[in-house]
């Protein structure tokens, strides 16, 4: 038996089925998209948050996993909007309870004429356990949208990228 024959025959050893049945990634990525609107005028404290985009990734088999999110949006204004839109995020571990994490991301304007702008932020998570977790944007409770209805958040995207930092 060759030199070659014999390293091939030890890696597919070393990296068989069997073990590979078993093998748990140390990289997870997942990624989902949404969007809200058309929103109407809001100039007082709406009852609840909207849910913009949300995103699920699993850190099972991780020792020390951390998440980065990354979100992007279009928002789509109307003539003669004044906006305030305040982001949060909101995360739940194994299907349970929801805590908001992070800062709040302000995008804010006034609008003289019919316009798109992209708006994006990231966030990273640390001191994880491993599990499932849900990340959500949501608009919070004091955004507000004066003057004119019809602003729309298109092509919002929440990415998330987990990694073993162990």
């Amino acid at each position: 038996m060759s030199y070659y024959e014999n390293e091939r025959n030890r890696q597919q050893d070393d990296f068989g089925s069997n073990r590979r049945s078993s093998y748990t990634p140390k990289v997870q990525l997942n990624a989902s998209t949404g969007g809200a609107g058309p929103l109407p005028i809001i100039t007082t404290l709406f009852a609840e948050e909207i849910t913009v985009v949300d995103v699920t990734i699993s850190t099972a088999g991780m020792e020390n996993p951390v998440v980065l999110l990354n979100f992007s949006s279009i928002i789509s204004l109307p003539f003669g909007v004044s906006v305030t839109l305040n982001f949060q995020i909101n995360k739940s571990f194994n299907d349970g309870a929801t805590t908001k994490v992070g800062s709040t991301y302000t995008f804010s304007t006034l609008v003289d004429l019919l316009e798109a702008e992209s708006f994006c932020f990231q966030f990273f998570d640390s001191n994880l356990s491993a599990g499932k977790y849900t990340y959500a944007v949501e608009l919070s409770t004091n955004s507000v949208i004066d003057i004119t209805p019809g602003l729309t958040i298109v092509n919002a995207t929440l990415s998330a990228l987990a990694v073993d930092n162990g």
